[in-house]
């Protein structure tokens, strides 16, 4: 696969993971459950959580790698600026594209898609300056 920087994608993984958790839970968590429909009166048991936890990493995996590999084809490593601006668009323009078409159907809030979008385009963004910094 490339010459893409595993460390960097990992470091970048874990970055936005923690970013994640920062958004979700001290941000905009109470924001983000009420127009998720969530019922944070009653949150899953701890076992559930973990295994969300998990699947959230993969997910911040999957994503750093998809940026990484832009990244190497792109030219940019080295490039921090560079990085956190192709993480930018590809958070923007690729998972606000998906969730502006799944919220329609499923007609979820706008302000969902508000909240969901920033947090993959930020994070894909974080991500990409330290993909590209440690390339």
């Amino acid at each position: 696969m490339a010459s893409i920087n595993w460390v960097g994608v990992l470091v970048a993984a874990i970055v936005y993971f923690f970013f994640g958790a920062l958004w979700f839970m001290a941000l905009f968590g109470k924001a983000w459950a009420k127009y998720a429909g969530l019922n944070m009166e009653n949150p899953p048991s701890s076992g559930a959580m973990v295994g969300m936890m998990v699947k959230s990493f993969l997910g911040d995996l999957l994503s750093a790698i998809a940026v990484g590999l832009v990244i190497v084809y792109a030219h940019a490593s080295g490039d921090w600026m560079r990085g956190l601006k192709i993480g930018a668009v590809i958070g923007f323009g690729i998972a606000g594209g998906a969730y502006w078409m799944t919220y329609n159907w499923t007609k979820k809030p706008f302000m969902l898609w508000v909240l969901d979008t920033a947090h993959v385009t930020i994070g894909c963004a974080i991500a990409g300056g330290i993909i590209a910094a440690m390339s």
